[in-house]
């Protein structure tokens, strides 16, 4: 399974290589070349600024800057790639960002010392992100800039849609309503959330530089398989040892910012693109691994009637169950989703799920349960004239215990 083990963004070209002791010398005399330059650039970026409105010009003289400073963490990590194995392999990318910081921040000082002006902070605002851009570079071009761990095999893919072929057939695809208030509510997510994808993405690279994003293959409605995009929150190639299996509540792979975007449910914001996408909603069935769901339908082929509706970033066993029921409790919740499934009750599964994230899981005297009166499901709204609720004959469980 080695050859699987990860399909990232990175794309090394074979062929001429320069000795090491001369690539080293090149980038160390890269690194000094950018240094000046970003050391005189940084007053010029001030004195523009002041003198101007901000224009076409001066933004061009910003985005010079942050060009400056995003190539000198490369140089810089490039310069010190050789000492890895004695500092670790993190460390040469994380001062190629730190000694590019630095460097501005220490010429930024120097200009307060003589003429304090508020304007003289303004380069850091392009320094930050040059430095980090850099040290994504950097990482990106020699690990790529997403982890793709473990992909189905095309037969394993083949075999989980033949099952849903016999089970469910082809689900219909017409829950207009639905479908638009999922395309609104993710434009509207991307863009409030833009500050938030920028902060966690630093912390992420901070602390364990390397691909940002994971991508886990999920079974998605119909049982297709789909890139089902998540921020990182283990160590890189988590799964090497294990191949792909579900994370433990006190799992040692799960770094300190993963901890908590994971309690806090922020490691899903990339799934607003899947939203877009068309691959997932705001609220279904959860997606599983294709790899899980296989061996799920091995034993319980009705395990694929969850997937006659699109998987959705909440639903109904993640606000009512947790996280670690099995599949034949989160099939039941699922069939009891597909029944009950109205925009109105989208609404409501969406403010339940933002109450446990951001409220409930932080208190101490939770038990892990929602109160059963904020889960009876009240009256159904129709998502469309047309829409199509799926109903189950074989599922003959009442409420009890929801």
């Amino acid at each position: 399974m080695s050859e699987k083990k990860n399909e990232g963004g990175s794309n090394k070209a074979v062929g001429f290589s320069w000795p090491k002791p001369l690539r080293s010398a090149f980038h160390l005399a890269l690194s000094l070349a950018l240094s000046l330059l970003a050391w005189h650039w940084i007053p010029f970026t001030i004195d523009a600024v002041s003198e101007q409105a901000i224009n076409k010009t001066t933004f061009l003289i910003a985005l010079a800057l942050l060009t400056i400073h995003m190539l000198l963490a490369l140089a810089v990590e490039r310069t010190l790639a050789g000492l890895a194995p004695y500092i670790g392999r993190a460390w040469p990318y994380r001062l190629g960002f730190i000694i590019s910081m630095c460097l501005a921040s220490i010429r930024v000082m120097s200009i307060l010392l003589h003429s304090p002006s508020r304007l003289a902070l303004l380069p850091m605002a392009a320094a930050l992100p040059g430095a980090f851009l850099g040290g994504l570079l950097a990482t990106g071009l020699d690990e790529g800039l997403w982890e793709n761990n473990y992909p189905p095999t095309d037969a394993i893919k083949l075999d989980v849609q033949q099952c849903h072929l016999k089970v469910i057939g082809n689900p219909p695809q017409n829950f207009t309503a639905k479908r638009m208030f999922d395309l609104g509510l993710s434009l509207l997510g991307l863009i409030v959330s833009t500050p938030i994808w920028m902060m966690i993405s630093l912390l992420i690279w901070l602390e364990d530089p390397g691909p940002l994003v994971f991508i886990k293959n999920s079974v998605g409605m119909g049982g297709v398989n789909f890139h089902q995009f998540k921020f990182r929150t283990m160590v890189r190639d988590a799964e090497i040892n294990t191949g792909p299996i579900m994370a433990s509540e006190e799992d040692e792979r799960v770094l300190l910012i993963g901890r908590l975007i994971r309690k806090t449910a922020l490691d899903e914001l990339p799934q607003l693109l899947n939203i877009l996408r068309g691959d997932m909603s705001f609220v279904g069935p959860r997606p599983q691994r294709t790899v899980i769901v296989h061996a799920y339908l091995k034993e319980m082929p009705e395990f694929a009637e969850r997937h006659r509706i699109r998987p959705g970033i909440s639903g109904l066993a993640q606000v009512a169950g947790s996280y670690y029921i099995t599949p034949r409790q989160k099939l039941r919740y699922d069939r009891l989703y597909g029944r009950y499934a109205s925009l109105g009750f989208d609404i409501k599964l969406i403010m339940l799920a933002f109450l446990l994230v951001f409220w409930l899981r932080w208190r101490k005297d939770w038990n892990g349960r929602l109160p059963r009166r904020w889960l009876r499901f009240g009256i159904r709204i129709p998502l469309s004239t047309n829409d199509h609720h799926p109903t189950y004959p074989q599922d003959q469980t009442n409420n009890e215990g929801i």
